[in-house]
């Protein structure tokens, strides 16, 4: 494992933000990471207007420093050690966004709902942690969750791209003990199309074989190049259609995190043909998903 991995957790003090911090702090604690701990206050001017002079955005503050430094010491009791307090201000995905870049944080770790969880249906992800996972430079891990023990049923999906790479890594690193999946949904090329055109289905089937092998034998040369033994790491290449199959792999793998690529582009996970995987699993999964940029630098 190569630099110290630097881990900001961000917390509003809702229950969904309790256990991400939880959970990040266990990150921390197994890989042998520095944790910091942020709070963002609303911006200046929407506090100048609804709070009292000087008085009440003091002891906002006050209530704030306060909070977070309670949840660091329960944090630093259980796992050994505590971590760095943050206050910042502004806007919340671009306060939290800043605050990773100033104490160069290379992992995000947010809740997937924060305080609007009970308000919003468990199958979305809040608005703060999906501008988050858009536009970071490094992963962000939305989490679900309870954080009761290390992640032990880790699936990496791949979609032959140039994420793939830095998307397995996290996969590895995430679980460094055990094994692991690494699953590839993919749709065969021009496959409505050569229904249209009357191609039986003896043809597609052969056609689809091709595809399926040639997928298995790229994905086969990228684990080799990353140095992933055969023995850690199971390797999944399926036809279909890419969410329903990542879900249903997941439960029936009793997995307990999804790693997954974002494309490249500042907005790469809004509605549309880019991204849609990756916003969808940060929707509808029932488990911890960590979205990697392709950017990012590899763990």
């Amino acid at each position: 494992m190569a630099d110290v991995l630097r881990i900001l957790a961000a917390t509003d003090f809702s229950a969904a933000a309790d256990r991400a911090s939880w959970r990040a702090a266990s990150i921390a604690s197994t890989d042998g990471g520095m944790l910091h701990l942020a709070h963002v206050l609303p911006p200046q001017e929407l506090l100048a207007q609804i709070l009292p002079k000087p008085k009440g955005v003091e002891g906002l503050r006050a209530f704030a420093e306060k909070a977070l430094e309670a949840r660091a010491e329960r944090i630093g009791s259980h796992f050994g050690t505590t971590p760095i307090c943050h206050i910042v201000q502004g806007r919340a995905h671009e306060a939290v966004l800043a605050a990773a870049e100033s104490v160069q944080a290379g992992l995000l770790v947010l809740g997937a709902q924060g305080e609007r969880e009970g308000v919003l249906s468990s199958n979305t992800v809040g608005d703060t942690a999906l501008k988050s996972a858009e536009r970071s430079p490094v992963p962000v891990l939305l989490v679900r969750r309870e954080a009761q023990e290390q992640y032990a049923h880790v699936i990496g999906c791949v979609k032959g791209d140039r994420a793939d790479p830095i998307v397995v890594r996290w996969t590895s690193r995430m679980s460094p003990d055990d094994l692991l999946h690494i699953l590839h949904v993919y749709t065969v090329p021009y496959e409505r199309r050569l229904r249209e055109w009357g191609a039986s289905q003896a043809t597609l089937d052969v056609y689809s074989t091709r595809e399926r092998d040639q997928r298995i034998r790229q994905l086969s040369a990228l684990l080799e190049q990353i140095g992933l033994p055969a023995a850690r790491a199971r390797l999944h290449v399926d036809g279909g259609e890419p969410l329903s199959t990542i879900l249903r792999k997941a439960a029936e793998w009793r997995a307990d995190l999804l790693v997954v690529g974002r494309r490249r582009g500042t907005d790469s996970l809004t509605p549309g043909p880019i991204g849609n995987v990756a916003r969808d699993l940060a929707s509808a999964a029932p488990v911890d998903v960590m979205i990697v940029p392709p950017a990012s630098v590899p763990p």
